[in-house]
């Protein structure tokens, strides 16, 4: 038995490919579309998501992984030395949870590898980033408590900031006020969004899409830790997504940028449109 098994699930945004270059073992999400059931990853990839999304006459419901789905997560490395569970915010999930109660039910089964469970405080490519930075060090040989030690010093250095076209999606889930929406959209104003300390909150409210965009980039010149990684998501709105990271490379050209697409677990609230950008601070 040796080395330390990172474990996650699919709402960190990584793809698959990313996810096995890194030896991540992701769990995928559960989306029930018009009363069926599908999986990240397994059923759909984003593209088919926000086609499905526009086809559907009501927004989907998603769900955490289950019990089981965490335990045959766990039991997949029980040849590992150690395995560390880095969970979504518990703030707007059950999973974290769910995930300690799959470890407690092997624990008493006299599974081997210790399970380390851990609260990311963070979603989306904010997760992905903290997989990401465990995942190197596991694979570089370190042990279990210095990878969360790590953790813990990256966790509150992660800025997301993101816009979506639309608020109706996010009222009709209940993520964000109905009457701010109504009026958000209806006087062409777009809330720009932040995540921090494991919930959304706005940050500013600008006049158009355009407008919103260009406070994208402005928020990583104030912000960001200048020439590190950077991530720049959208659903399915490319276009858009190019034109923030120009931006970007205009103010920091040393930045490492990526365009990625946003997953099912945040997309199905944000619907099509929607464009952030996530950063070291």
């Amino acid at each position: 038995m040796s080395g330390t098994a990172i474990v996650t699930n699919a709402v960190c945004d990584l793809t698959p490919e990313q996810a096995a270059e890194l030896q991540v073992t992701m769990i995928p999400e559960c989306i029930v579309f018009d009363g069926v059931p599908a999986f990240s990853n397994v059923d759909f990839d984003p593209p088919t998501l926000y086609r499905r999304l526009g086809d559907s006459k009501e927004l989907p419901t998603g769900a955490h992984p289950n019990i089981a789905m965490y335990a045959d997560a766990f039991r997949a490395h029980a040849d590992a030395g150690e395995i560390i569970c880095i969970n979504m915010t518990s703030r707007m999930s059950g999973s974290f949870n769910t995930a300690n109660i799959a470890r407690e039910m092997l624990e008493e089964e006299g599974f081997s590898p210790r399970i380390y469970v851990y609260d990311s405080l963070e979603l989306s490519h904010g997760l992905g980033f903290l997989v990401k930075a465990a995942a190197k060090m596991a694979m570089e040989g370190a042990e279990a408590a210095a990878i969360i030690k790590r953790l813990d010093e990256l966790r509150g250095k992660i800025g997301i900031y993101f816009v979506m076209r639309s608020l109706e999606n996010a009222k009709k889930g209940g993520r964000i006020g109905a009457i701010k929406c109504l009026l958000a959209d209806s006087l062409g104003v777009k809330p720009v969004l932040m995540f921090r300390d494991g919930m959304v909150s706005d940050v500013a409210v600008v006049r158009g899409f355009a407008q919103a965009l260009s406070r994208l980039a402005g928020y990583y010149d104030n912000r960001a830790k200048k020439g590190g990684e950077v991530t720049v998501f959208h659903a399915d709105n490319l276009s858009d997504a190019q034109k923030v990271r120009d931006m970007i490379l205009e103010k920091d050209p040393s930045a490492k940028i990526s365009i990625e697409w946003l997953g099912s677990a945040i997309g199905i609230y944000t619907g099509a449109g929607c464009v952030g950008v996530t950063f070291w601070e």
